[in-house]
């Protein structure tokens, strides 16, 4: 496969794009500068989110929607102390004890204001303060202004938005650590799909989605479907995985490098059922072609919820990469999840045909 060709250049080209909920514009244009040359038609939704259409052979066959999110994880001013130190606030869940002495980027109208998070001197610090978290209420960003005045010419006001500028790093055995996986991945994958079926289409028409705020409540995914004429939907997310020191494998199972997960369920304050007639199409494409997968019950919660609840209720599933340390700086994934990914959604659309059955009973 040539570098122009390979899904992992195209991840990382999305990974240097900043767009946290609420703030996902950058986003939205990559997506359809990217998926536009293989689509029939691509818009984006008064609510923001984006979507692309390519036709298939055959209309008595299924429609199914692939969806992505496109926003990230990040933070969002707060208010500026009069000596010029940013305070913020999270937008979405990003883990509290990762933040602490970090770089990030205040994306102003300006362009980024880089800062990093301060703290305590340890010469000060007492032995109790060195092993608690302090709450992001008391944590603040320096960006080198000497007050508030200052820190408002640079373009730093008040709702500005804000990420980690942390790049993406290799690790050993091909893994990539990077801020951005959760979802630049998905939308990788997504559009590596639309580009794989450019050249020969299936029989099923797909809506290729890009949603918004998911990080902040699954809010895109409330309205991504509603005007569309869809039989069934998967969103295609990446998903907190285990087999690390201080994980145990009764909390999370699934593993980096092990093959996609797809979800029966996911677990948050209760457990939630996905479509199983959707799960299990997906499961037997995976079977039936040799495909490392995994299979369980993923912990958070994926646009696939929202999308159940669409009109009569929209059949739905989850298909995700597995990552460790999610919602840090440094989430880990395996390149080769994210193309064992794109393999069981190419086959299983391209096997999918007039008389496939969603239906319950």
């Amino acid at each position: 496969m040539s570098k122009e060709d390979s899904i992992l250049d195209l991840f990382y080209k999305l990974a240097e794009v900043q767009a946290p909920s609420g703030f996902e514009e950058p986003m939205m244009k990559a997506f359809i500068d990217e998926i536009k040359p293989y689509v029939d038609e691509v818009h984006g939704t008064p609510r923001g989110n984006i979507i692309a259409t390519q036709k298939g052979t055959n209309p008595k066959a299924p429609k199914v929607a692939l969806v992505a999110h496109l926003d990230q994880i990040g933070f969002i001013v707060f208010n500026i102390d009069p000596t010029g130190f940013v305070r913020f606030r999270k937008l979405g869940g990003s883990v509290t004890r990762a933040i602490q002495g970090q770089h990030l980027q205040i994306l102003t109208e300006k362009g980024p204001v880089v800062g990093v998070v301060g703290m305590k001197p340890g010469h000060i610090t007492t032995p109790a303060e060195a092993n608690t978290i302090p709450p992001i209420e008391d944590m603040y960003i320096d960006i080198g202004a000497a007050s508030r005045d200052e820190a408002g010419m640079m373009g730093v006001r008040n709702g500005t938005p804000i990420t980690y500028s942390t790049t993406p790093v290799k690790l050993a055995n091909d893994l990539i650590a990077a801020p951005s996986i959760d979802d630049r991945a998905g939308c990788a994958a997504v559009i590596h799909v639309a580009k794989t079926f450019a050249k020969k289409r299936p029989k099923a028409t797909v809506y290729y989605i890009g949603s918004v705020e998911e990080e902040i409540g699954l809010r895109g995914a409330e309205t991504c479907l509603h005007d569309l004429d869809v039989d069934m939907a998967v969103a295609v997310d990446t998903f907190p995985a285990g087999y690390q020191p201080d994980v145990n494998m009764r909390d999370l199972f699934y593993e980096v490098g092990k093959g996609a997960g797809l979800h029966v369920g996911e677990q948050g304050d209760r457990v939630r059922i996905q479509s199983q007639q959707v799960h299990r199409w997906l499961r037997r494409t995976a079977e039936a072609h040799g495909i490392p997968h995994q299979v369980g019950i993923m912990s958070g919660g994926t646009d696939a919820m929202e999308m159940m609840q669409t009109r009569g209720g929209i059949p739905s599933a989850t298909i995700g990469i597995p990552r460790r340390y999610s919602h840090s700086p440094v989430e880990v994934f395996s390149p080769k999840d994210l193309e064992n990914l794109t393999k069981i959604l190419t086959f299983a659309i391209q096997d999918l045909g007039p008389g496939f059955s969603n239906a319950r009973m």
